[in-house]
């Protein structure tokens, strides 16, 4: 049996059927020339024979109460992989619809802690590979790299091979890498022998202070200080509404460059005007501007430097009526003050400082805190792959993860580039957003919007948004 760290045990102690600790991950392909009818039984039949290695062949073991460890065991693949064929017409309202129903569910703790589904019959000849893993079993890092790996980067390579096979089937190209939660308790062990940043974080909680009083100009959103709206409403039950949008990744580089901005304020800019039309739309609006809780890299544009160079920053974004230029503006303006003050704190404190954020979202979900919330949402940006690949010659042409709600968020909006587009995931309590799909519309008249305001001509043609929900 293989001991569980405490960490991974709290994730499985702390879930509740309200907040599953379950990954959700989606890999879309084009079925290749030719194998219309035949490549998803091919693909499944390949599935339900192959061999899981660890930690996919783990298996939850209680030994007395809150006590566990993994115990390795041969996984029954006929329970693991499923095959669903969605109906005609097929369309992406149907196969987020089902997407939505798959995700909800606790996984099965008397199974290994994964499941992956072949969801086949999506229109225009394409076929997903969902996948669901609990977080005890992997950590978010860890899922990103079997997600890839599995994948080719020739259209020659047939093989038929699954997230499950890439851990012990792949070279590893780098040594495994830990959690962002582990990093920080790390650092918070190692407080008491690093007095400098002790000083240091005592520095920056004294400004954080002052400017709460309003004694100096402030560099981010303080704590408890967001205007309750309709995105902070949390989830009742484990019901989820899902919707995804594509922009073209050449067209989002040409408005920053022709605004001096960067592509991601630009995306944060089209996200923020569509939140606040929603808003209105559903006669909710507000009369602050919205304050985003956003992981941020630190590196310079060398991306050089070593250690841990990510924090996390309560963004206020634009104000509520602001046109699209200026609020571009006032979130160019934001992010560069947010980044800039991570680059003045000391790395102690400045995750010290992230780990006070996250503790504030979740001392939101109390009553009294819920009142004055810290943020309204939850936007991320990650890098996806940038090369085209492959599946047993079937080219990737959507790669996303389904947005996890953490404690104190009932949205999530998670951007990422992936080859030539930037894709946008929406996952939502239907409390806070029962329509995603028509804020992914908004998202994607905002951006239209966005270039004919700043005189930028699409270097593409703007995709439909490829979403839905219940």
């Amino acid at each position: 049996m293989t001991r569980i760290s405490p960490l991974d045990l709290s994730f499985l102690l702390l879930e509740r059927p309200t907040r599953p600790f379950h990954m959700a991950a989606m890999t879309i392909f084009q079925k290749p020339k030719g194998q219309q009818s035949s490549f998803g039984p091919r693909l499944f039949d390949a599935y339900r024979n192959s061999k899981a290695v660890k930690p996919f062949n783990y298996r939850l073991k209680w030994l007395g109460k809150n006590v566990a460890a993994w115990e390795t065991v041969e996984p029954d693949m006929r329970y693991h992989i499923r095959h669903i064929e969605l109906p005609a017409p097929g369309s992406m309202q149907q196969f987020y619809e089902t997407v939505s129903f798959l995700n909800a569910g606790l996984l099965d703790r008397g199974q290994p802690l994964w499941e992956c589904y072949i969801i086949d019959g999506i229109a225009n000849g394409r076929i997903a590979v969902m996948i669901k893993v609990h977080h005890a079993l992997i950590d978010g890092e860890g899922g990103l790299r079997v997600m890839r790996n599995f994948m080719s980067d020739s259209p020659r390579d047939k093989t038929l091979a699954g997230p499950w096979m890439a851990l012990e089937d792949k070279p590893r190209r780098s040594r495994p890498s830990v959690s962002q939660i582990q990093r920080l308790q790390s650092m918070l062990k190692g407080l008491s022998k690093l007095p400098g940043d002790v000083i240091g974080l005592g520095t920056d909680a004294l400004d954080l202070g002052v400017q709460s009083l309003n004694l100096k100009p402030r560099a981010a959103s303080l704590p408890f200080t967001a205007r309750h709206t309709l995105f902070n409403n949390t989830a009742k039950s484990a019901a989820r509404a899902y919707a995804n949008t594509e922009l073209p990744l050449a067209d989002v580089k040409a408005v920053a460059k022709a605004t001096d901005t960067s592509v991601n304020d630009v995306v944060m800019t089209v996200i923020d005007d569509a939140l606040h039309h929603y808003l209105r739309e559903h006669r909710a609006p507000t009369d602050r501007p919205l304050v985003a809780f956003m992981p941020m890299s630190l590196r310079d544009e060398s991306g050089g430097g070593g250690g841990n160079q990510v924090s996390a920053e309560l963004v206020a974004m634009g104000a509520p009526e602001a046109g699209l230029g200026e609020r571009l503006k006032q979130i160019n303006r934001a992010t560069q003050q947010a980044k800039d003050k991570g680059r003045r704190m000391q790395t102690t404190s400045r995750q010290a400082y992230a780990l006070l954020l996250f503790a504030s979202q979740t001392m939101s979900d109390l009553p009294w805190f819920g009142k004055a919330p810290s943020a309204n949402l939850v936007i991320s940006n990650m890098k996806g792959p940038a090369e085209q690949l492959y599946l047993a010659g079937a080219p990737l042409v959507e790669f996303t993860g389904l947005p996890i709600l953490p404690p104190g968020a009932g949205l999530n909006v998670t951007f990422a580039s992936v080859n030539k587009d930037i894709g946008i995931g929406i996952g939502a309590a239907p409390e806070a957003v029962n329509e995603p799909f028509r804020l992914a519309e908004l998202i994607d008249q905002s951006f239209h919007q966005l270039q004919a305001d700043t005189g930028v001509i699409g270097a593409s043609s703007m995709p439909q948004p490829i979403r839905r929900t219940p």
